[in-house]
């Protein structure tokens, strides 16, 4: 009687250290995905802090070293129903056009001011859709307007994501997309960088526009600027 007494005992203890197991495993599995959202959240806000406070580079030519490269031809753009699109080989003295790129009926030009950078990019994006299509298309907040040539203008800032076709983008830059404040481009060359990028868009004849200037810290007034110059030489 006593040996099955003493075995029962030895049943409830076996259960008790597993329940305490179990409760240990829980708390612990808590505890670490609580400290991997809150460095989740940190390093959100690190990395698009980081991105947003980056200087303006001081290496950039104020006259472009780069050579004018030549526009697309009047078939190239009409296969991609972009005959009337607006466009230049130059924005003002210091941005060049390096070359384009027609893909999926969207047209990028590309603009350097000088042969080596540290990342500073200047685009213009060019594709045919509906004023829907391009009202969707604007950022819910934070946006500023104006008006060139009887043309509705809507200045962001915000920041870009490159990384790689296939990979897994981060929670908080998922959240940060949901939110408009992250644009995602996918790039073979990039794992994952975060950069910051201020756009000025518009809409005319047909074409929805966006320039854009990547890893400088422009404000409204200087992407203003820049447009002008943008309308002005596409006359």
């Amino acid at each position: 009687m006593n040996d099955k007494s003493d075995f029962n005992k030895i049943v409830y203890i076996i259960i008790a250290v597993l329940f305490v197991v179990i409760i240990f495993i829980a708390v612990s599995v808590a505890l670490k995905n609580n400290r991997e959202l809150k460095n989740n959240e940190e390093e959100s806000t690190i990395v698009f802090e980081t991105a947003t406070e980056k200087e303006v580079s001081t290496n950039e030519a104020q006259i472009s070293e780069i050579k004018e490269g030549n526009l697309p031809s009047l078939q190239e753009l009409s296969e991609a129903g972009l005959e009337n699109v607006m466009q230049t080989s130059k924005i003002n003295q210091q941005f060049n056009l390096y070359n384009y790129e027609i893909k999926d009926g969207e047209i990028i030009y590309s603009y350097l001011a000088n042969a080596v950078t540290n990342g500073e990019r200047l685009y213009v994006r060019a594709k045919q859709m509906t004023e829907d299509e391009y009202n969707n298309m604007l950022p819910a907040n934070d946006v500023q307007t104006g008006n060139i040539d009887n043309v509705t203008v809507v200045f962001n800032n915000r920041n870009v994501y490159y990384v790689r076709e296939g990979l897994d983008l981060p929670e908080y830059i998922k959240k940060s997309v949901d939110d408009g404040k992250i644009v995602v481009r996918y790039d073979d060359n990039s794992i994952g960088e975060l950069l910051p990028m201020q756009q000025m868009m518009w809409y005319n004849n047909g074409i929805g526009y966006t320039l854009e200037s990547i890893r400088r810290s422009y404000n409204y007034e200087d992407m203003l600027k820049l447009t002008e110059d943008f309308f002005n030489a596409s006359k």
